[in-house]
């Protein structure tokens, strides 16, 4: 049944042009990834230190506490970046298809609603299957909540990060 959620989204591999950030030397980029994560993807994902605004935080999730507003507000505001990327990853600790006791409100509350709204599809898949397509659905569900919520010219990009292969990808939803 994964195919049942891909129908919803695809996955490309970015390309060493496919990203806009790529084609322009120096252009800034607000990155939101989790805190779980290693830094391997920013150097694969063709980023150098000095164009990235760093932000971190549980499950690469945008939610409404002081931390991310406050680094949404100086990004966009101050900095007048208009590139932003939300990268996950798999094998998440904190993203996965199971809930995780573990995970504090209000991050356990807004992964659960993914998994509420797509439980039939992911109920028909399991074990590391279920964990990568929830991370997938968590970046997706992260990228269309910035987009929705900025009145700003930025453009939001998906990518999921596949540490085994060194590889990421860029998450869209399909065509329909």
């Amino acid at each position: 049944m994964r195919d049942q959620l891909r129908t919803r989204y695809e996955l490309r591999q970015v390309q060493s042009d496919s990203m806009p950030w790529q084609q322009v030397p120096g252009k800034q980029v607000l990155w939101i990834g989790c805190s779980d994560s290693d830094y391997d993807e920013l150097e694969t994902l063709g980023l150098q230190a000095d164009q990235v605004l760093e932000y971190r935080n549980l499950g690469n999730m945008v939610i409404d506490d002081l931390s991310c507003q406050t680094t949404l507000g100086y990004a966009l505001e101050q900095l007048k970046i208009r590139d932003i990327v939300v990268c996950g990853h798999y094998g998440c600790h904190i993203v996965q298809g199971k809930p995780n006791p573990c995970v504090p409100e209000p991050w356990s509350r807004a992964l659960d609603m993914i998994r509420s709204a797509h439980n039939h599809a992911l109920d028909q898949t399991s074990g590391q299957e279920r964990d990568r397509a929830m991370v997938e659905l968590n970046i997706l569900g992260q990228v269309q909540s910035l987009s929705q919520a900025h009145d700003h010219d930025v453009q939001v990009f998906g990518v999921v990060y596949d540490r085994t292969s060194k590889t990421g990808y860029q998450i869209t939803e399909a065509d329909c």
